[in-house]
């Protein structure tokens, strides 16, 4: 009878453990554009994600070598797509005198600003990253290497703080 009353535990104790955890999608704060008062010269904003980006899922650095990638943390729209909106808001309200900033597929301009990110994570050291380089239509570029405080645990945290580094990110490529 005990044999019987472990086995029993110890199978209700396994089922509990491969329960799958429930997939959450999350937005990237401003993603939803806003087209600028003033009108000037029209600049498409285009993002490229480093190929592990590519995955649909929030990135977390866990040591000096490896990355997670959540499989039930996910973009709830392309990352690509989501970062053209805020970096092309972002830019807005930075106050380029010269350009309107409007994200690609939604403009009209042959005139690309091209934005390659090569890191877009949280990290163990408590800091997420935003790294890359943009191109201008012109042919001039502008590395960024934004390391921006985690002010609390969990994923809406890094996703608040991978919001501040693209507005440090949008201001070091602007012009």
């Amino acid at each position: 009878m005990r044999r019987l009353l472990y086995i029993l535990l110890t199978a209700a104790a396994l089922t509990a453990c491969s329960t799958p955890q429930q997939t959450r999608y999350f937005t990237l704060p401003d993603s939803q554009f806003s087209l600028p008062n003033q009108h000037r010269q029209e600049i498409a904003v285009q993002t490229i994600l480093a190929d592990p980006l590519n995955n649909g899922g929030l990135v977390y650095q866990n040591d000096a070598q490896s990355l997670n990638f959540a499989r039930n943390h996910l973009w709830a729209a392309p990352l690509n797509q989501a970062l053209n909106v805020s970096f092309s808001n972002k830019l807005n309200r930075i106050g380029n005198k010269h350009y309107m900033f409007v994200p690609a597929g939604r403009s009209q301009s042959n005139r690309v600003l091209k934005i390659y990110i090569e890191a877009f994570q949280g990290t163990y050291l408590g800091i997420t990253q935003v790294n890359g380089y943009a191109v201008w239509p012109d042919g001039s570029s502008r590395n960024f290497q934004i390391d921006t405080p985690q002010e609390k645990d969990g994923y809406p945290a890094m996703i608040e703080s991978l919001d501040r580094g693209v507005y440090a990110a949008a201001a070091t490529i602007s012009r």
